[in-house]
Formats: C-alpha cells, sequence, structure tokens
C-alpha cells in the first residue's frame, strides 16, 4: 500500500513539474528614443509583451514636447486622422492628448487577438509584420523599431 501510494504521488509530481516546464514564460522587451529638435523634443516608447517567438501586446505611447502649442494641437489633429479607420477593430486602442507643452499618443495592439486580416486589409503596409498565420514574430518587430533608431532591451 505504501509503495502504491508512493507511486501516485510521484506521478503527480513528475505531471505537475513537466507540465510547468512545457510552457513559455511571458517575457517583455521595451525600445525607445529620444530625439530633441530645435523646437521640439520626442521620447518614443515601445513596450512588447512576448511568449516564446511571439508578440502578443504592443504598448507605445509617444510624447512630442514643444513650446508651440498651436503646433501640438495640430498635431494631435493628425495622428487622431491617422487612426481613425482603426477606431472600430477590437484590440486595437488609442488616446491621443494635450497637456500643457506636451502630446501623448498611446496605442495598445493586442496581437494575440486582434482580426490580423482586418487590421490589414485597412493597409496593406500592415501584413509586413505577421505571419501566414497571423502571427507576429518578436524578431520582425524588434527589427522595425531599431530601424527607426530605438534601442531594445529585452527583460
Amino acid at each position: 500500500m505504501k509503495k502504491v501510494k508512493y507511486l501516485v504521488a510521484l506521478l503527480l509530481g513528475v505531471l505537475i513539474v513537466t507540465g510547468c516546464q512545457g510552457k513559455d514564460q511571458t517575457k517583455t522587451m521595451v525600445c525607445s528614443r529620444t530625439i530633441n529638435q530645435e523646437q521640439a523634443s520626442m521620447d518614443l516608447s515601445y513596450t512588447v509583451t512576448y511568449t516564446g517567438d511571439y508578440v502578443e501586446k504592443v504598448e507605445s505611447i509617444e510624447k512630442v514636447t514643444s513650446t508651440d502649442t498651436s503646433a501640438l494641437n495640430s498635431y494631435k489633429e493628425e495622428i487622431e486622422a491617422t487612426y481613425k479607420p482603426y477606431a472600430n477593430i477590437k484590440y486595437y486602442d488609442t488616446k491621443v492628448t494635450v497637456d500643457g507643452n506636451t502630446l501623448t499618443s498611446k496605442v495598445t495592439i493586442d496581437y494575440s487577438k486582434i482580426d490580423y486580416k482586418e487590421f490589414t486589409n485597412i493597409d496593406s503596409a500592415n501584413s509586413q509584420i505577421f505571419t501566414s498565420d497571423g502571427k507576429v514574430k518578436l524578431e520582425t518587430m524588434e527589427s522595425l523599431y531599431e530601424q527607426i533608431g530605438a534601442t531594445c532591451t529585452k527583460k
């Protein structure tokens, strides 16, 4: 009887341990860049949540600081017009605000849930980030951010 209990406990232990080891952990990569120009400065930050080789979610926060508030309001209108076609896509959330001399654009995209066909129908250029089965590879996203001069760090 003791041997049976021992074997059952051992089997349960093996199942629990192997079950836990088989799953990839969710990790984060942060890409950022600061740009200083005469009339404005920009702080760009992209937080990428990923599991294994695939992106789950990206949160982009782009801040433009300028003493020219009319220019900031014009930027706000342009950015909102850019995001407008995506307004009805689930898992694509945007918010653009101007507070004092800083414009903040925040975009959150859940790539693990978004309808990638609908997303790419709005702008076919979006298709370059997706694999044929609608996933986004981490290396693709990292390459895109590095192309705009951002530095990426995996945590």
